[in-house]
């Protein structure tokens, strides 16, 4: 009987134990599966992640890049503006010099008497053919430097270079002549030449400190000085435009210049 008794509690502790193991072994395959799952589900999202951060770089790149782009649309904008406001300031100075040779000045436009002009007989209504007229050589130096302008306004900057010094060469003290040097800087600028811009420009300032180009010349030095990258010689540049001649429309250009380099 007792032989029977502990065979039969051998027996279920036997089948217990193997009861547990399967529970065990069971259980450790699920969390097995678990840790597999949550594997996958983390690699998935690093996957997911640098993904994301790759986009984000590619998204910068191009931000960059169009900002790059934008800046450089503004400064050509911004350079064919203060060409037009040159040209125009040119065109203005042209006009009253040309008034002032036959007698008028700007905001006169009284016309003068056919006697008073040179070359004519009170009376006679002939010219005097005895002495060439005395605009003979202003057609001249007129025709050159007229020439060289129209290069430069058709982009030709390089003939218009060499047109401007042949024209100071021959009229270093006309009226036109600081405009010629200012012209020749502004070919350079043109060009990408900084150096030679800067030659240029500063030659008006010395050679012409009275002629009416040294404010321009004064401002494209600092935008040349921007160009090289001269950043804190550029904004002393402009000040010394605001300050020296107030009023100007370079001293407005460069105003709003310090307003955009100061932000």
């Amino acid at each position: 009987m007792a032989a029977s008794r502990l065979k039969r509690a051998a027996g279920f502790g036997m089948a217990a134990a193997a009861g547990l193991l399967a529970v065990f072994s069971f259980s450790g395959c699920g969390i097995q599966r678990e840790y597999v799952r949550r594997g996958q589900v983390m690699d998935s999202m690093s996957v997911r992640l640098a993904r994301m951060d790759q986009a984000q770089q590619r998204s910068d790149a191009q931000t960059a890049k169009l900002r790059a782009d934008m800046l450089t649309d503004l400064e050509t904008i911004n350079r064919r503006l203060d060409e037009l406001d040159a040209r125009g300031a040119d065109m203005g100075d042209r006009i009253d010099r040309i008034a002032r040779r036959v007698g008028a000045g700007r905001g006169d436009i009284t016309p003068v008497r056919p006697e008073s002009l040179p070359g004519t007989q009170p009376g006679s209504g002939k010219p005097d053919t005895t002495r060439p007229f005395a605009d003979t050589v202003g057609r001249a130096e007129g025709d050159l430097y007229n020439t060289a302008y129209l290069d430069f306004t058709r982009g030709k900057y390089d003939v218009a270079i060499s047109g401007f010094r042949r024209y100071l060469a021959a009229y270093s003290q006309a009226d036109n002549a600081d405009n010629a040097q200012y012209w020749i800087g502004e070919s350079f600028y043109s060009l990408g030449r900084l150096d030679s811009a800067e030659a240029g420009f500063r030659r008006v300032v010395v050679d012409y400190p009275q002629g009416n180009k040294v404010p321009a010349a004064e401002y494209k030095l600092g935008l040349v000085y921007l160009a090289q990258n001269r950043r804190a010689e550029a904004i002393n540049q402009l000040r010394r435009v605001v300050k020296e001649y107030p009023g100007t429309n370079e001293a407005k250009l460069a105003q709003g210049r310090l307003q955009s380099l100061e932000r």
